[in-house]
């Protein structure tokens, strides 16, 4: 029936044709002031020979009711779109997973590997067998069931979190496996359905990468159909993060000559590119751009290799403790400038980020990250005073004091850390400069070795 017809032959107060355009285009705004129209009759319907269309007997409430429910749906459309389309990508991702280790890993136990590539196979595909094993036999039958309750998705990814991080160590392990695979290309120069193992191996971190571009397709959808969107957004900003830590440690998997163990220095905080000068002794080097990384208990400087390629690597030049870290908030008056210091040294390296932005977030990590250290060290030496200070809460004693979040960068001033040393010499040397700031404490505050082995062999 025409929109004239529904208005003459329905009882009631009349309504004009704006008024219907305007619940036409408006549904999501009436849907959120109506409890009534949640769910809608399980109505028969049946044809009358005035109102032909309309339920027999039904109020114009029923037909303004089903005009909603049609434009919901319509809303709803794109929302089902996304969700078949990561549920099909899915499936089409654990095939690929399944070629890799049905297919190549099995090939290479059969024929075997060359006498000089044992041990360094299994680098090859580092944890993929993992991640195929949790994808076909759990997430992709997961996703199937949010076609009947789209509320199950954004709660999949978050309850997953910690599985999730299985990506993180496969991109950790990446940059070694293209390392070998170039090395032995005759050797993996087998193609399935006309890819390389090379395009295989890249399928993970693309997978990773797509589930944060559908879930903000599911989120605009959502909310423009009237949802509540709180969970979904909590997924997207999870899934955000995720990729982030990935692409860091490929670039940590990339740094050669660095003899210690990063999976020893905490979690990475920052990585970015700067301009830094060197002083020590009142010499200044001339300023070298460096790709430097925050840890909680490291900061490492390296030269970017292979510029503008790919694949970039970094060459450890040197490195700085927290524990024996300084930071001063400003330098030379150039607002983008900041200067890290190193107490038992002379060495001073002036930091100049691209913006105002990226120096500011490094002042407030470093901050945290000195801040957190002085906490630790003083409920080491006075448990008591320390949970009275705390308010005798439970809380973590490495947890950072809940303003240094959101202080921003202030004025220009030194900010030495306490030294922490778990050892009794190294624990009464801490002692001693946390009384005197100023100490020249140690000399291990440099970690400069450089290792002559390549970071892949």
């Amino acid at each position: 029936p025409s929109l004239g017809s529904i208005q003459s032959s329905s009882p009631g107060p009349k309504r004009s044709g704006n008024t219907l355009r305007k619940w036409l285009t408006s549904p999501v705004r009436r849907l959120s002031n109506s409890s009534s129209i949640k769910k809608l009759p399980n109505s028969k319907h049946k044809k009358t020979g005035e109102g032909a269309g309309l339920v027999e007997g039904a109020g114009p409430g029923h037909c303004w009711r089903t005009v909603v429910s049609c434009c919901l749906q319509r809303f709803l459309f794109p929302v089902r779109f996304v969700l078949k389309e990561l549920i099909q990508t899915e499936k089409d991702y654990v095939k690929d997973l399944g070629i890799v280790v049905e297919g190549f890993i099995k090939r290479m136990e059969e024929k075997g590997v060359p006498e000089d590539m044992k041990g360094k196979d299994k680098m090859v595909f580092g944890n993929i067998h993992q991640i195929y094993d949790w994808h076909r036999d759990f997430f992709v039958g997961e996703l199937g069931k949010c076609l009947d309750d789209h509320q199950l998705l954004p709660e999949l990814f978050i309850k997953h979190e910690r599985r999730l991080h299985m990506y993180v160590i496969y991109c950790q392990n990446k940059p070694k496996s293209e390392f070998i695979v170039a090395e032995y290309d005759g050797y993996f120069d087998v193609r399935e359905s006309r890819l390389t193992i090379s395009d295989f191996l890249i399928k993970p971190i693309q997978r990773i990468t797509k589930y944060q571009l559908l879930l903000k397709d599911f989120l605009k959808y959502s909310s423009k159909a009237g949802m509540d969107c709180e969970q979904i957004e909590k997924a997207v900003d999870l899934m955000s993060q995720v990729p982030k830590l990935c692409n860091d440690m490929m670039n940590l998997g990339r740094l050669q000559g660095y003899e210690g163990k990063l999976t020893s220095q905490g979690k990475l905080l920052q990585q970015e590119t700067f301009f830094v000068t060197e002083q020590d002794a009142g010499v200044l080097s001339r300023s070298k751009e460096r790709r430097v990384f925050l840890f909680e208990q490291i900061v490492i400087f390296s030269e970017l290799l292979r510029k503008g390629s790919s694949t970039p690597g970094y060459q450890f030049k040197k490195s700085i403790k927290v524990s024996y870290l300084g930071l001063e908030e400003s330098a030379d008056s150039d607002p983008c400038k900041f200067v890290l210091a190193c107490r038992g040294s002379s060495e001073r390296f002036t930091l100049q980020a691209a913006n105002v932005d990226i120096k500011q977030v490094w002042v407030r990590h470093i901050q945290e990250v000195l801040d957190a250290q002085s906490n630790f060290l003083s409920a080491l030496q006075s448990p008591i005073e320390y949970q009275k200070e705390r308010g005798g809460g439970s809380s973590s004693l490495t947890r950072n004091r809940s303003s240094s979040g959101n202080r921003p960068a202030g004025p220009s001033h030194s900010r030495p850390s306490s030294a922490l040393g778990l050892g009794d010499k190294e624990a009464e040397r801490g002692r001693s400069q946390m009384k005197v700031s100023t100490s020249n404490g140690g000399s291990s505050c440099f970690e400069s070795r450089v290792s002559l082995r390549g970071a892949f062999l």
